[in-house]
């Protein structure tokens, strides 16, 4: 699938935090146009309220070990969109990213994320996956990125070290928009095609897409 024709992404949109601030002691991400122009990093408080859910306060004493000792928390969900409105659903076992309106509406497949405790965490490294979390979203271990849905949990992820590596994606958060790269391929993002009922992908810039988030 080519990402050639894509356009930059645009870091404006309906959903998203309509107020947002800077600083540098939470799980932020460097927004990046693919041009080389890397924005301030930005909070997310969604994010910083997924973190601490799983981890604590980001400037606490927290070591992987303590961590285990946590109650643990519960994968956060959200409705994803790209900046032309297209949702996700499943065809074939695989996403694709397509129209989703009226009755097709009840094909969207939400996303769930939990934190990678073992990355770092200013970085916002998360684990995605879908159905509740139950299935998670692998970029492969070979020397090229193929990305594909597994039937491992995100809390079992969660629970394990570089293992995780492959299913973590390092969010970016620009304001309105959020950008997701592979931790395991850095410079390749999830991104989706032009056209109507494409795989979700791994695209480098510029053909990276920006995608709204809608916390369910």
């Amino acid at each position: 699938m080519s990402h050639a024709s894509r356009p930059p992404f645009r870091a404006e949109g309906p959903w998203g935090h309509p107020e947002w601030s800077q600083s540098r002691g939470h799980p932020l991400g460097v927004m990046s146009t693919g041009t080389g122009d890397v924005a301030e990093p930005v909070i997310d408080p969604d994010m910083v309220a997924l973190f601490e859910d799983f981890l604590g306060k980001a400037d606490s004493e927290v070591t992987v070990a303590s961590a285990e000792t946590r109650p643990l928390a519960q994968p956060y969900h959200y409705v994803m969109r790209d900046t032309e409105q297209k949702g996700l659903c499943l065809h074939n076992g695989r996403l694709v990213a397509t129209s989703l309106q009226g009755a097709n509406a009840a094909q969207e497949e939400p996303i769930s994320v939990v934190p990678n405790r073992y990355l770092e965490r200013r970085r916002c490294p998360l684990i995605v996956g879908i159905r509740g979390g139950t299935q998670a979203l692998s970029c492969g271990t070979g020397p090229e990125p193929q990305l594909k849905l597994e039937n491992v949990g995100l809390l079992d992820l969660f629970r394990r070290g570089a293992e995780a590596t492959p299913y973590t994606f390092y969010k970016t958060f620009g304001g309105s928009t959020h950008t997701f790269e592979a931790a395991a391929f850095p410079g390749r993002f999830l991104s989706t095609a032009p056209g109507l009922g494409e795989e979700l992908a791994l695209a480098p810039p510029p053909a990276v897409t920006a995608f709204y988030l809608h916390r369910k």
